[in-house]
């Protein structure tokens, strides 16, 4: 996992991180679920997922053609 991606990690609230965890076994699953990250492109491989009923997000890569999702960002809004 990217540096960065672990230093927002660990800024989320500790009673957050089973939610965060659930999200990113939905990434694993079903990454395309996720929402577009931009919607003038509905299909593009670039996605969002939000956790904690909105309070946060996973930006996210989905690389179908490597069996891989990159998790590029996650975002936490309290």
């Amino acid at each position: 996992m990217d540096p960065q991606v672990r230093s927002q990690i660990r800024t989320v609230p500790a009673e957050t991180l089973p939610l965060l965890a659930d999200a990113m076994g939905v990434l694993e699953l079903t990454p395309w679920n996720g929402r577009p990250y931009n919607e003038a492109a509905p299909d593009s491989w670039m996605r969002q997922l939000d956790i904690a009923d909105g309070r946060g997000f996973i930006t996210y890569l989905v690389l179908d053609d490597q069996d891989r999702v990159d998790v590029l960002n996650v975002t936490w809004l309290g």
